[in-house]
Formats: C-alpha cells, sequence, structure tokens
C-alpha cells in the first residue's frame, strides 16, 4: 500500500469532503494518509474519526506557514495531540494571520477604487459546501470574477501574497508542534527554494529543528528529490510523500506519487 501524506480538504483550500478523500485514497490504494489543511485542524480531526472503516490509517496532520530567510516556508505536523489547548491556539492564531492576507488584499483594493469594503466583506458569509474560501466566493458575489475559481486572479492581478500576514519563524513552528507531541516535516522545499540555492539553504532551514523533508513531491525534478533523500539518510531524519492534492483547485489527485508506505521514514509515527 502505498502513503500520502499532504492532502488538503474543503475546510481549509482544498475542495473535497473527507468522506471523498477517503474514497479517493481506497481507489488509488493508499493505505495511510494524512489531512493536513493550511493552519487548521478539522479536517484531520474528522478524518481520524471517520477512517476506520475504510480500512485506511490515518495520521493527524496540518500545515502552517512560517517566514524565515524571506521565505514562506510551509511546516507539515504529524502525530500531534489535536487536544493540546496551548497547539490549538497556535494554530488558531495562523489561520487569522492567513485570513490577514486578504483583509489586506480588499484594503488594498478599496483604496483601488473597487467596489469592495472590508466591512462587508468581514460580514460575508457563504456555504462552505461551496468549497474554496470566503474571499473567493466574496470576489465573485461582487462581480469581480464570473466565479469563485477565477478568484485566484484578484491575487495576481494585485502582486498580492503572504508576505503581508507576519507568519512565525520556523523555529517557533517547529517547536509549537514539537509541543504537541508532533513531527514537523519541511514541506517541498523545491516548491519553495530556487534549485540553485538550495545546497546552501536547505541545511540553513533544517537546523531549526525540523524533523525531517517532504522528499517524493509532485514538482520536485531528480536533483531536488536526491539532494532531500540524500540529506535525510546522511543524518537519519523523516522522508515523506505528498501529493498535495487540493481537489479541483490542482492538478495533482492523491497517491499520484505511488510511494510506497516502507519507502518513507516515519520513526515512530506509526
Amino acid at each position: 500500500m502505498n502513503a500520502d501524506l499532504h492532502i488538503h480538504s474543503w475546510y481549509s483550500d482544498g475542495s473535497m469532503t473527507i468522506d471523498e478523500i477517503l474514497n479517493q485514497a481506497q481507489l488509488n490504494q493508499v493505505g495511510l494518509i494524512a489531512v493536513t489543511d493550511h493552519n487548521q485542524l478539522s479536517g484531520s480531526r474528522e478524518c481520524l474519526r471517520k477512517c476506520e472503516p475504510w480500512k485506511i490509517q490515518c495520521l493527524s496532520g496540518v500545515e502552517l506557514d512560517a517566514q524565515q530567510l524571506g521565505i514562506n516556508f510551509h511546516i507539515l505536523g504529524y502525530g500531534m495531540d489535536l487536544e493540546n489547548s496551548q497547539f490549538n491556539e497556535f494554530v488558531e492564531t495562523n489561520c487569522g494571520r492567513l485570513e490577514r492576507v486578504n483583509a489586506l488584499l480588499i484594503e488594498k483594493m478599496e483604496q483601488a477604487g473597487e467596489s469592495v469594503s472590508l466591512k462587508e466583506y468581514q460580514q460575508f458569509s457563504y456555504d462552505r459546501q461551496w468549497r474554496g474560501w470566503k474571499a473567493l466566493h466574496y470576489f465573485a458575489a461582487k462581480g469581480i470574477v464570473a466565479n469563485y475559481r477565477q478568484g485566484f486572479s484578484v491575487y495576481v492581478r494585485y502582486h498580492h501574497d503572504y508576505s503581508c500576514a507576519g507568519f512565525p519563524s520556523v523555529s517557533e513552528v517547529v517547536r509549537q508542534i514539537h509541543s504537541a507531541k508532533g513531527k514537523a516535516i519541511l514541506a517541498h522545499p523545491g516548491k519553495v527554494i530556487p534549485s540553485s540555492a538550495l545546497l546552501e539553504i536547505l541545511p540553513t532551514i533544517m537546523e531549526t529543528g525540523l524533523d525531517g523533508i517532504e522528499c517524493w513531491y509532485p514538482s520536485h525534478d531528480h536533483f531536488v528529490t536526491q539532494t532531500c533523500l540524500k540529506y535525510c539518510q546522511d543524518r537519519g531524519l523523516m522522508i515523506t510523500s505528498g501529493a498535495d492534492c487540493h481537489g479541483v483547485f490542482e492538478k495533482t489527485t492523491i497517491g499520484q506519487m505511488a510511494v510506497p508506505i516502507s519507502q518513507l521514514e516515519l520513526k515512530d509515527l506509526i
């Protein structure tokens, strides 16, 4: 059986329900999964409750934003105690920082003369079954884009990214994951670190106390994959794999990396 430890549900920026995730995992012969929503634990909780009848093993998971070296890093947390109050508070605060990115964009749009307002946005509500997230549906409701899927274009048009959020350092994110008895993994380094700088930046960021690296990832080329694998193998670090499936929002599917559980290094997580 294969493993996919990087999946997003409709609780954050994915389009699938937990039942749909479990169904796709079963169809694709994936026996070990983790729902790793962005700064959000609800999907992971639901997956842990529902996975047993599907005969799929599920790890508690989350993907947390961090800012360091001028880069927005994503840190995957696995095996945390989801009842840890300090960790829950930290994740909720980081979720608030993520929402601040949307609020600052809307302020920028309002100043540019678009028919939006932060007050109106804060009062806006939508049905989670519509998928996506609040800002996307707000843009569609205001007629700025034709539908919520086109909402991504607004961020591009305003050159708006996560650098304005004030996310914590990688060290702090790692500390919080460890405080909840979890393991902290560097997500998709090849996606956020330029290949030319990988050999320089990877050791620096791993010194923050990270437990391992997501070595197998859809956009990683051979150089990135092998560099990350060797780094972990030489140091006895954890090795994970994930497709980063977001349903209709991305082109990846659950289990597409086809990495057997036996090829991962998960220490005492399973």
